[in-house]
């Protein structure tokens, strides 16, 4: 694939997320969506007022200042519009990624539950995800680090990656010193699953994909269940598990299974078993399965030839 075509697709899809981004905004009236904080936030520091002065709630949870910082450029827009703009671009730039550092059928992760989840509400998994495909990336850990960190820990860090997170750390605490202690301060409201591994009974489950503990995405799966998150986007990363396209479709469809489960039971507090017993049974171990699949297969083969001779 050239250049030029990977850019155009890139541009395509990421332009159709801004618009159905805005659109779902807009009729949700919701603002920006997760954008929201960040847009207020930058605002309040370019009028010199302190961005942490709001009291955080349990869905208004402050985000680390270098995310104010990118949304900086964006405070001129009407807030539906700048939270498109944000999550189109995020898309366009994570297709580009795949086009050229991953394999084209990961595109298809785009018609996943997480990512629409993502989409209707701007939020910053399809950014975060990048750091996957490129270490560069690594500034995602100010401002993402519960899902970011995962995918850091499992990267070889390049010297664009540090330098960017360093000048970016650095710049924030110029802007405002306090920032890191104000923010740890105000994050104990924050509500979201408990790391998927204490769920139990099935929790705990995501320790057998050490048995492929070469492979970076056994750690990838298994750090990621120690993580506190929220639901549905910030599973995203799951799908780069997928090693192949029929995988892929596999974990798609599994991830979809809880959206009539949400529509009978009305909202994730009222599934039957806890809603965190839903995301380990469509997303974590989906992706475990198919993880310990090629392994699991080759054992097998090897236990038939033993009967055999």
């Amino acid at each position: 694939m050239t250049t030029k075509t990977r850019f155009w697709i890139a541009l395509i899809i990421g332009s159709l997320c801004w618009v159905i981004c805005a659109y779902a905004l807009s009729r949700i009236g919701n603002g920006a969506g997760d954008f929201n904080w960040q847009l207020r936030s930058a605002h309040e520091l370019l009028a010199g007022r302190d961005p942490y002065r709001y009291p955080p709630g349990p869905y208004n949870i402050p985000y680390p200042l270098p995310t104010v910082m990118l949304a900086i450029p964006l405070v001129w827009l009407t807030n539906f519009i700048a939270g498109g703009m944000f999550f189109g671009v995020s898309s366009g730039v994570l297709a580009w990624l795949i086009l050229s550092k991953g394999e084209p059928w990961q595109l298809l992760l785009f018609l996943s539950w997480p990512f629409f989840y993502a989409l209707l509400y701007a939020q910053w998994a399809p950014l975060v995800l990048c750091l996957y495909f490129t270490p560069s990336f690594m500034p995602m850990l100010l401002m993402k680090p519960q899902i970011a960190l995962p995918l850091a820990l499992i990267q070889r860090p390049n010297w664009l990656g540090i330098g960017l997170t360093l000048v970016i750390g650095i710049a924030s605490l110029v802007i405002y010193p306090s920032w890191p202690w104000i923010w740890l301060g105000q994050i104990s409201s924050y509500q979201g699953m408990i790391p998927p591994l204490l769920v139990l009974p099935l929790g705990p489950l995501m320790l057998l994909g050490l048995l492929r503990y070469r492979d970076r995405k056994a750690w990838l799966l298994l750090l990621m269940a120690t993580m506190p998150q929220r639901v549905l986007y910030d599973q995203l990363a799951l799908f780069v598990i997928a090693g192949n396209r029929r995988e892929m479709l596999i974990l798609i469809f599994c991830s979809w299974i809880s959206l009539p489960a949400l529509l009978i039971f009305g909202g994730w507090i009222n599934l039957p078993g806890g809603w965190q017993l839903w995301i380990l049974l469509t997303l974590y171990l989906p992706a475990l399965v198919i993880f310990l699949a090629p392994k699991m297969a080759g054992r097998i083969k090897q236990w038939k030839s033993k009967l055999e001779n």
